[in-house]
């Protein structure tokens, strides 16, 4: 009887032990990825090459419109090789306006849509059409 209650014990002191383990871990990561992200961004922020566009044409073939200075290239990124293809003329590019959406947009956009419908649902559901006034 004595023996069954302390191997449940032990138990519990083991699941909170891997549980414990588990959380400093998973810190560990999180601390690590953060400083490594602060450390790239420094490192990139002051960088005077940019990838403005790229596209695949092959599996192993991509090529890409850099800013390098104040030149812009035409590259192509080979499995093992990489060719300057050509100098581009800046009054050739057509650049985006505006930015690109960031993380944070694209998924207040997917909240707003995902409510809306769930609100069109609920009127479906209340009136036994199907939101358009259609049985």
């Amino acid at each position: 009887m004595l023996i069954a209650q302390t191997g449940g014990l032990y138990s519990v002191v083991r699941l909170i032990t891997v549980f414990l383990l588990f959380v400093f871990v998973l810190g560990i990561t999180y601390v690590t990825s953060r400083y490594v992200a602060g450390f790239q961004k420094k490192r990139m922020g002051s960088s005077n090459i940019e990838v403005l566009e790229s596209a695949r044409v092959m599996p192993n073939t991509v090529l890409e419109i850099i800013r390098a200075g104040d030149k812009y290239l035409l590259i192509a990124i080979a499995k093992d090789k990489v060719t300057m293809l050509t100098e581009l003329d800046p009054d050739s590019l057509q650049f985006r306006e505006g930015s690109v959406d960031s993380f944070a947009s694209i998924m207040e956009k997917a909240t707003a849509h995902l409510s809306d419908k769930r609100r069109s649902d609920l009127t479906k559901n209340e009136d036994g059409t199907d939101g358009e006034g259609k049985e």
